[in-house]
């Protein structure tokens, strides 16, 4: 089996490949084009795996950015995961997924984020999996005793790519604040903006964009549909479910999406409606993560503390390593030795993303750690929210 990675002479193949894994096939010639047009403005980073000439399987990274802990980091999003269906079940993507994230963190990587098929095949390739969001579904008139408040502040209602600037600052300042959040490259942005397939209507507070809603609608007497709801703060929420309430004597239901860390029902007195959180497989799936660069994170907003630990089976990150705490901000070096606090790939992200404690460690099977080590790791990695935010 050769791998090397994609040029443009590869795109009619490819296309084949990912039409067949997450389209419903065979494409028409009009959505062929279509989908040719489209990846001829990626700039990933795609690997195929070929066996006399042909190609068997292929994998893409999105070079993207993520906020773990309030730093920004270089993160490698992983998409694009396809098998030929005669050649599945042989370890190609295997191949290819350990050679991609090399690849990734010889140019500077340090996290790396992905959407499963399964996400058992992840997690022995490092990655764990995060909080999945939660969708509201309610009648619009549930939310119409917000309509009495008198808010500082006004929503504007355009086209998505009239109002796009507004949402990419918006998007842009998510970024910065919010552990999780993760950022397009601006090719996938410029798409996104040119679809121009969905309302977007924004909160502006003190002269900044402070809240935006993404949305389609049905037809009269159905559902407005909105992809998420970011707001900078509860105020721009309220204004946004404000708006939503001006739709009662159009719509039978609204529906958004918010963070897995919302509590929705503590948004509107006498809230009633549906919270609910959906994990199927293949799709959707909640997202998965992993370190890729373990020194890159030096300079991690931590908790004070200090600990050494061994990382096991990992090409990536495996090894003896002190972490170290001191001041609020993780220094990474080499440990003298092995330690008895050891700690898979994957257990290594789930502390660093703040998604489990060192005991959920142990009983997930994802470390051996005595129970005197708990306290030192759980205040080196306090618990975090993490939102992914999109999806790839």
């Amino acid at each position: 089996m050769d791998i090397r990675r994609t040029t443009a002479d590869d795109l009619e193949k490819l296309i084949g490949l990912s039409s067949y894994a997450f389209e419903a096939t065979p494409l028409t010639p009009a959505r062929t084009e279509e989908l040719l047009a489209y990846m001829r403005t990626r700039r990933n980073i795609t690997l195929v795996a070929e066996e006399d000439g042909e190609t068997r399987a292929s994998v893409s990274g999105i070079p993207m950015r993520q906020n773990v802990r309030g730093a920004v980091h270089p993160m490698l999003g992983v998409g694009g995961v396809l098998t030929h269906p005669l050649h599945r079940r042989r370890g190609h993507v295997r191949v290819l997924m350990n050679a991609l994230l090399d690849q990734a963190r010889a140019d500077g990587y340090a996290v790396s984020a992905l959407h499963p098929f399964r996400a058992g095949f992840y997690q022995r390739l490092g990655y764990v999996g995060l909080p999945a969001n939660r969708t509201v579904r309610v009648r619009p008139e549930v939310l119409g005793g917000l309509l009495k408040l008198d808010l500082p502040g006004e929503v504007r209602l355009r086209r998505m790519a009239e109002g796009w600037d507004d949402l990419s600052g918006l998007l842009d300042r998510q970024l910065l604040d919010r552990h999780g959040f993760a950022e397009f490259p601006d090719y996938r942005r410029d798409q996104w903006r040119k679809d121009d397939d969905h309302w977007l209507a924004t909160v502006h507070r003190d002269g900044r964009v402070t809240g935006a809603l993404p949305y389609r609608t049905a037809d009269y007497g159905g559902e407005l549909t909105a992809r998420h709801l970011l707001c900078d703060d509860p105020i721009s929420r309220t204004l946004l479910l404000r708006f939503l309430a001006t739709h009662v004597d159009q719509f039978s239901h609204v529906s958004f999406v918010v963070a897995p860390d919302a509590r929705p029902e503590l948004w509107a007195t006498d809230f009633a409606g549906t919270i609910t959180t959906t994990v199927t497989v293949p799709h959707p799936a909640p997202p998965m993560v992993r370190v890729l660069d373990l020194p890159a994170l030096t300079g991690l907003p931590v908790g004070e503390s200090r600990i050494a630990l061994t990382i096991t089976d990992d090409p990536l990150i495996g090894g003896d390593w002190l972490l170290d705490g001191a001041d609020g901000k993780l220094s990474v070096s080499p440990a003298g030795g092995s330690s008895d606090v050891r700690l898979t790939a994957a257990g290594l992200s789930a502390l660093v993303y703040g998604v489990q404690s060192a005991q959920d460690l142990v009983a997930l099977g994802l470390g051996v750690i005595p129970s005197s080590a708990w306290p030192a790791l759980d205040a080196l990695f306090p618990p975090a929210d993490p939102w992914v935010y999109l999806q790839f």
